[in-house]
């Protein structure tokens, strides 16, 4: 059975050309480990559910140990590689100024179902909020970590922050249970355009997982939305 990937197109903002379109992958929303494990089941696997939970717990857990100690993990679907970022002063690892993250980029099965996908146009995207991919710009990574005291770019349609509503502005909330939640300074928000911000993460914040809000009374037309509207990214974003 083919893969179908249903696409938006969008007009490209950076240039007058109303031709120049950039394709918008219409979510179809989030599955996670368990939803994953429910499908697997569907499928009629001749086993029970805890025991593919188990192996699948497992296979995650030390493929993430080995990436973590170093090695270059090939799992079949990703290859997972750790890096490590930020300048060393004294010749020792600061967690204040050096992190550590995993790259993962595609493996032989993702290719191979890219292969087998086609692509159904849902036509012009209409004038809708969306927020596409957070960058941080240290590590070049959109792999969901920031770094204090380092920028952030996020990607995104009708993000541009305007508004004299009190809501209007960029949040990151707690996802971990730890109820910090930072709204960033007006000041801080370095580039404010329609289709990209550019963030400055303080230094003083706390490390943990936050999931990003944007609130905005933004419109296309140049008039102020009379009520404000917000975008929550999908990812959760790691603060470190």
């Amino acid at each position: 059975m083919r893969n179908i990937l249903k696409v938006w197109l969008r007009k490209n903002e950076l240039t007058p050309d109303p031709n120049d379109m950039a394709g918008v992958v219409s979510s179809m929303g989030k599955i996670n480990k368990s939803g994953l494990i429910d499908a697997i089941m569907d499928e009629g696997i001749e086993l029970k559910r805890e025991t593919v939970e188990d192996v699948v717990t497992r296979c995650n857990r030390v493929a993430a140990s080995y990436a973590a100690r170093g090695w270059n993990v090939d799992t079949g679907l990703v290859y997972l590689r750790a890096t490590v970022t930020g300048a060393f002063f004294g010749k020792k690892f600061d967690p204040a100024k050096n992190g550590l993250y995993v790259s993962a980029t595609q493996g032989m099965e993702i290719r191979k179902e890219l292969a087998n996908t086609e692509v159904e146009i849902l036509g012009e995207m209409p004038d809708v909020m969306q927020i596409y991919q957070v960058t941080n710009l240290q590590t070049k990574a959109a792999d969901g970590t920031l770094t204090r005291g380092r920028n952030v770019e996020v990607d995104g349609a009708y993000i541009r922050i305007t508004g004299d509503d009190p809501s209007v502005g960029v949040y990151l909330e707690s996802a971990d249970g730890s109820r910090s939640s930072y709204k960033l300074d007006a000041d801080l928000i370095v580039v404010n355009n329609p289709s990209k911000l550019m963030l400055l993460i303080p230094a003083e914040w706390q490390p943990g997982v936050y999931q990003l809000r944007i609130v905005t009374q933004f419109t296309s037309s140049g008039k102020q939305l009379l009520v404000p509207r917000q975008m929550i990214f999908g990812q959760e974003l790691t603060v470190i």
